[in-house]
């Protein structure tokens, strides 16, 4: 069977295993459905153009944390809503259009618009991150809630970037683990997608 022909399942498994044709037809398979419903969105082709190229930059470098067994195109879309939320944000557009965006439903299976299943992927990730070690939850909670740079971390705690990494990699581990036990599939695309986008 040709990389062509084989499942978004199985192309997201190969992706696992650092496999740059199974990533190359994933791209060419959703980049114009992405840049679409992006466009769609924001009304800005090169905006929309930027945040594809960077959705599928961050699942290359993520690679190892995707899940195989949830659907790849709903993950796309929750980390292109969520990244056009950041961008709304960003540049302090008007509150009662980011509400409109904020509750607009993705017309792909699987889409995660429900309020309900948000507030309790907080509740599941807060008592996740709460078990970690103190150390280890400190440094989780800059880099993913803070957003610092690994060098900004090891500088304010005093150790190495290598050390860094090690505490935030054991943290992903253990959250994913923790949500393996306790969240159903929809739940699981907002932590996919908080993973690669915080």
């Amino acid at each position: 069977m040709g990389i062509k022909e084989k499942t978004d399942t199985e192309l997201a498994i190969l992706l696992t295993l650092n496999d740059e044709a199974a990533f190359s037809e994933l791209y060419v398979r959703y980049k114009d459905k992405l840049y679409y419903f992006c466009l769609h969105l924001l009304k800005s082709k090169e905006e929309a153009n930027d945040i594809v190229q960077e959705i599928f930059i961050r699942i290359w470098e993520s690679r190892n944390f995707i899940n195989p067994d949830l659907s790849f195109s709903s993950f796309l879309y929750t980390m292109a809503r969520n990244r056009i939320l950041n961008y709304f944000r960003d540049i302090d557009i008007d509150e009662k259009v980011k509400e409109i965006l904020a509750t607009q439903k993705v017309t792909e299976e699987e889409a995660i618009d429900s309020k309900i299943i948000y507030t309790e992927y907080q509740v599941i990730l807060q008592n996740a991150i709460s078990q970690l070690p103190p150390q280890r939850r400190k440094i989780f909670n800059m880099s993913r809630i803070e957003s610092m740079s690994h060098k900004e971390i090891a500088a304010e705690l005093g150790i190495s970037v290598n050390t860094v990494q090690e505490h935030i990699s054991e943290a992903l581990k253990f959250i994913k683990a923790y949500f393996s036990k306790h969240a159903d599939m929809s739940i699981s695309l907002l932590l996919a997608a908080f993973i690669l986008y915080k």
